[in-house]
């Protein structure tokens, strides 16, 4: 079975993701990867458009399109503008903060060969505060799912926000297949604006008035110790370099 990676970023710079590294991951274990990028203007479209190789294809789209997409349902019309452009039968869609552990490559294989469904639960390493916390509250407390379906046939489509593809999946391989989220741990002084922007110009919301009183982004305003536990394995290895940096 071939296997595709899709990927779409806006402004990783600006806001700090590590997108780079995500599109490496991709590249990594994916027979074919596709980038999209949706009208960047900080600097991240020539960035990606050099990541360009014989598995790669670089997808830029103009700012405008990405102006015209109103609310939440824009990420899941850029996942799936991303998915328009795969030829490979199986689709590992990720987020441009999120890597899926190498532990996890051989399950990803095993998953796609053994074609139980059309799509895999997996399981959201969901880090907060520091790259050696995770988030450890019961589901309805978190900010993001600590399960989600990322690995499906390549016609299943995004919806929604784009946490998730839309099919029927299975649960079969959720304890093998790994992705950690970086989202909560980027620097601080880029941290709010970041949560800024998403509330403001993607949920259509008035931003957290916690927000308001931070120069920086503190994360213990949402999250105390007690909710928290360490990380019990290592890193991804491709984010040895980028976690040092961070909180």
């Amino acid at each position: 079975m071939k296997l595709g990676g899709t990927l779409f970023v806006r402004n990783g710079l600006m806001y700090d993701y590590c997108f780079v590294e995500a599109i490496n991951s991709l590249k990594e274990f994916c027979d074919e990867v596709i980038v999209l990028d949706a009208g960047s203007d900080d600097g991240t479209k020539e960035v990606v458009e050099k990541m360009a190789d014989s598995k790669t294809k670089i997808v830029c789209l103009e700012k405008e399109e990405w102006d015209e997409q109103k609310g939440k349902e824009k990420l899941a019309y850029f996942t799936n503008k991303a998915i328009e452009h795969l030829t490979a039968s199986w689709n590992f869609n990720c987020q441009a903060d999120e890597i899926l552990h190498e532990k996890s490559y051989k399950a990803v294989r095993n998953a796609i060969n053994s074609n139980y469904a059309d799509g895999y639960m997996i399981t959201r390493v969901n880090l907060w505060g520091s790259p050696y916390m995770q988030l450890n509250v019961p589901q309805s407390r978190l900010p993001c799912s600590s399960q989600v379906i990322r690995l499906t046939k390549s016609n299943c489509q995004s919806v929604g926000d784009g946490e998730s593809l839309d099919c029927q999946v299975v649960f079969n391989f959720v304890k093998d297949i790994e992705l950690w989220h970086y989202g909560f741990v980027r620097k601080k002084e880029v941290m709010k604006d970041k949560i800024i922007n998403m509330q403001k110009n993607v949920f259509l919301l008035d931003p957290d008035p916690k927000l308001d009183t931070m120069e920086v982004f503190d994360s213990t305003a949402w999250f105390k110790k007690e909710d928290l536990r360490p990380i019990d394995h290592p890193h991804p290895k491709i984010m040895k370099e980028w976690i040092l940096t961070r909180p």
